[in-house]
């Protein structure tokens, strides 16, 4: 196992909570949690507990699963359905070109698909982790969405002794936007320590902004600003990324490790982890770095010995969740195991939800593991009563939430919006059932626009015409789960692209692994944007890399006998061009 220890480089401020919910449709998933009718709707323990004995194994497996938004029309709704998908996470692609009311229209209608309601997650950070204005879908406002380092720091600059109430004023300020969204779950914050202003997690953190080493000072802001993100409980805040992630270096394109002793771990990195679980946080998430000292194979996310510490040792209850398995790391690492499956590896670790887009084959990889005795039902059974437990303590849950009672809703199959320029039309196509009437309604003005009959073949096909702004729209039918559709406006939908760099393909020494790399001219997109590679004859994927630190991303692909031309495209995004390159056959 010594390759492991290569180290691969890898306009809302001051909103009360009443104003920031009254845009928002009296259901479960979205009440203010110092309603009465939120009190009431909480479920008991022994519900709870029911719900687990009599759930089948496949549905509960689906509760562990957090994903990237799907972004074809109706997929969102219709996985969250099928699958009983714990939650969702919003990136730029899930928000940009969208208004607030837009936005928390689609997120009502994930809701309303879903059998049980929805963790939906962000990284909202602040400063380059800052998926509310990086997307443009909130403004930026003064030093609300910034980096708790720079808040404290400006603050302090202007009043001293204000720094602490002016982070923890902008987590309260930003939680409650958050939920005002239809959003319940943030990825913050960061309790990381770093006082090396070069390394990759400093900004992101709190750590130096006392001086060095001061753990004891980063302890103190991460007690202080749990509560204030948690407030009212509208929001589950996480601490990130356990154990610490230190000076190491960035997961999003590689392996990284750290040979730090386990005692220093223990006693300094470890701290703010402490500090925050006593303060209440409700979930932790696990970093995919390797600590060789404490487990020199495994990253942290997939490690047994990692999870333990954070359950004995740190004494959490609460949600246990990966990092993203589609990161750089965790591919690598599946390749070096045979593409053992990495979901499997991170339930067997310990970790209650497992962050990744692949739960139509990790279910049931899942499942036979299950069944196989490599995970106890007693495992699976207490990670779905701790994500039920924070659905209901967020006061997302009432009795009919946790009905196993037999549905059979119909699912539409829907394409991507296409465009066209000619027309000035956006043409929205896919299939249902023959002679079902269906309703496309505008959820701006919440009026149909358009209304059809199917016919033999069940084929969709409506048109709207292409306006400036972008348009959201619903599409219903009888007993089928409704779907929201978005139309973006002309500049969107016929945009100017830009260039990205693309780097000359790289071979290992045996030429048998090709390196594809570049970067995105936009730090901003760091752990939000997927570059997909295709074959450019076949328009297959053959490989994806998540951008990280300053837009850099990397990722390997296996040589073939025959060279080959690849297309390197970001997901779901058209302002850049697509790039092509050739990988040599060997």
């Amino acid at each position: 196992m010594h390759f492991f220890r290569k180290t691969m480089i890898s306009a809302v401020a001051g909103m009360t909570l009443a104003g920031c919910l009254g845009g928002i449709a009296p259901n479960t998933a979205n009440a203010a949690s110092n309603s009465k009718k939120a009190h009431v709707t909480r479920v008991s323990q022994k519900q709870i507990n029911t719900y687990i004995k009599k759930a089948s194994l496949k549905q509960k497996i689906g509760q562990m699963f957090v994903s990237r938004t799907p972004q074809r029309p109706g997929q969102a709704e219709n996985d969250a359905y099928k699958y009983n998908l714990g939650g969702y996470i919003v990136y730029d692609a899930d928000l940009q070109n969208y208004t607030t009311k837009q936005f928390k229209a689609k997120m009502a209608s994930y809701q309303d698909a879903a059998r049980i309601p929805l963790l939906i997650a962000i990284d909202q950070e602040g400063g380059l982790v800052s998926r509310l204005t990086h997307s443009g879908l909130i403004a930026q406002n003064g030093d609300q969405f910034k980096f708790p380092r720079d808040q404290y720091l400006n603050a302090e600059k202007a009043q001293k002794g204000s720094g602490m109430d002016a982070v923890t004023g902008a987590a309260r300020k930003t939680a409650t936007l958050l939920r005002s969204l239809g959003i319940n779950w943030n990825y913050a914050p960061d309790a990381d320590y770093s006082d090396n202003p070069k390394s990759f997690i400093y900004q992101r953190g709190f750590g130096g902004v006392m001086g060095k080493q001061s753990y004891d000072s980063e302890a103190d802001y991460i007690a202080k600003v749990i509560p204030a993100w948690q407030h009212d409980n509208l929001i589950a805040a996480t601490l990130k990324h356990f154990p610490g992630y230190g000076d190491a270096a960035d997961t999003h394109t590689g392996f990284a490790h750290t040979d730090k002793s386990k005692s220093e771990i223990m006693n300094n990195d470890m701290k703010s982890f402490k500090a925050g679980i006593k303060a209440g946080a409700a979930s932790v998430m696990v970093t995919h770095v390797i600590y060789d000292k404490i487990d020199p194979v495994y990253p942290a996310s997939l490690s047994k010995k990692i999870n333990t510490l954070l359950r004995k040792d740190c004494n959490f209850k609460g949600v246990i969740v990966t990092d993203a398995l589609e990161m750089g790391a965790i591919k690598d690492f599946a390749k070096q195991h045979g593409n053992d499956s990495v979901d499997v590896m991170a339930v067997k670790a310990g970790n209650d939800m497992i962050m990744t887009t692949d739960y139509a084959k990790g279910i049931p990889e899942i499942a036979t593991a299950v069944k196989k005795g490599k995970i106890s039902k007693k495992q699976i059974d207490s990670s779905v009563r701790r994500i039920l437990n924070m659905k209901n303590k967020l006061r997302l849950l009432k009795p009919a939430s946790l009905s196993l009672k037999k549905t059979n809703k119909g699912l539409f199959s829907l394409k991507n919006v296409k465009y066209d320029k000619k027309s000035n039309t956006a043409i929205i196509t896919g299939k249902a059932k023959k002679g079902l009437h269906v309703a496309l309604k505008n959820t701006d003005t919440n009026k149909v626009v358009k209304k059809a009959k199917l016919g033999k073949s069940g084929s969709i096909k409506l048109t709207v015409p292409i306006k400036a702004s972008a348009q959201n729209f619903s599409l219903s039918g009888k007993n089928y789960i409704s779907v929201n559709i978005h139309v973006l406006g002309k500049k969107e939908a016929f945009p100017a692209t830009k260039k990205f760099t693309l780097n000359k393909v790289t071979y290992s020494n045996n030429h048998t692994v090709a390196t594809i790399s570049g970067q995105i001219p936009d730090a901003g997109a760091e752990g939000s944007m997927i570059m997909s590679i295709l074959n450019a004859s076949t328009g297959n994927a053959i490989g994806s890399a998540v951008v990280g630190k300053d837009g850099e991303f990397s990722t390997t692909i296996r040589v073939g006998n025959k060279d080959t031309k690849i297309k390197v495209v970001p997901e779901h995004n058209n302002d850049y061009i697509p790039q092509t390159t050739v990988i040599e056959a060997k």
